[in-house]
């Protein structure tokens, strides 16, 4: 009589986010896991949670903090609990600082970018001392229901308040589709052999910010495209940024969304836009066996999204 086949259960931090809740569907929807969300603080985290359970994704996003944290409960309790699953932990590119040029994983990382990169590089560290662990460093996740590098910037283009950036918009946009990152992670919780191992993850061949933005806005039919001069640039990160800012963080405490404010034109992504550094995701090409989602179908899939839900 043939054996049963018993599915694995995979433990998945951070389901309040996208591309945690997108990896658990994924997960749902396949043949081989049971994907057991959990979506506490990490004080709650404990060794119960980890009965029974024969990896996890630590798909944790938000706060510098919320991240840090997160990483620190969950490693602890493994060592506490003896637990020898595989993790996979999300980080970013953000681990690369203000490093230009071409980014491999082997590359020293840097903290100079603020309190977010600096909290991805202590959560990578405490990842890397368990043994078992696979680390994604993705880079801008954009496409349906991303929050940041779709919808975000979708607003910002249909508003005409975002455009042509001029020379400040000429740095390497390193865009990763959202259904290739859940692929990615997928296939991180079952390839033999790349334990201990971390990999970026960002299409071949990325446009500048500039044509990022110019082809979002086409397929959003956000024409013509605005350019925006040093003044007005000045003008919104210096003068609108900070007040939209706090509107925002009032906005998500009180009503737990945050679509009403328009949207803030940082500092941070004036310098991300003008940031000369390219993911090199060679490494991942090949252990993962991953092909990336061409960007006019992946622009294609975002602004049909935004628009049915703007």
């Amino acid at each position: 009589m043939a054996g049963f086949f018993v599915k694995q259960r995979i433990l998945v931090l951070g389901c309040e986010h996208f591309a945690a809740a997108k990896v658990h569907a994924a997960l749902l929807a396949s043949d081989w896991a049971t994907p057991v969300p959990f979506s506490g603080g990490p004080g709650t985290l404990s060794e119960q949670h980890l009965e029974g359970i024969q990896a996890v994704f630590n798909g944790t996003m938000g706060s510098p903090d919320a991240i840090l944290e997160q990483a620190q409960a969950l490693y602890r309790t493994l060592e506490r609990a003896g637990n020898d699953v595989r993790v996979v932990h999300l980080s970013s590119m953000t681990v690369y600082g203000s490093r230009t040029g071409e980014a491999v994983e082997d590359a020293d990382l840097r903290s100079d970018l603020g309190a977010y990169g600096a909290a991805q590089i202590k959560a990578e560290g405490l990842a890397s001392r368990f043994p078992r662990s696979v680390i994604l460093r993705p880079g801008c996740e954009y496409g349906p229901h991303c929050p940041q590098w779709s919808e975000r910037i979708a607003r910002l283009l249909c508003s005409h308040r975002l455009g042509d950036l001029g020379a400040a918009g000429d740095g390497v946009c390193n865009l990763l589709f959202v259904d290739d990152l859940v692929a990615a992670t997928v296939r991180s919780l079952q390839a033999p052999g790349i334990e201990g191992m971390c990999f970026n993850l960002a299409m071949r061949s990325p446009p500048t910010w500039n044509d990022y933005f110019a082809l979002f806005a086409r397929a959003l039919g956000a024409v013509p495209i605005t350019r925006l001069g040093a003044r007005r640039l000045k003008i919104e990160t210096r003068l609108l940024a900070p007040p939209l800012k706090v509107l925002e963080a009032l906005e998500r405490r009180l009503f737990k969304r945050s679509n009403a404010v328009p949207p803030a034109i940082t500092p941070s992504l004036l310098n991300l836009c003008n940031q000369n550094i390219t993911l090199n995701s060679r490494r991942a090409e090949r252990a993962l066996q991953l092909a990336w989602t061409p960007l006019s179908e992946g622009l294609r899939q975002a602004a049909a999204s935004f628009k049915t839900n703007p």
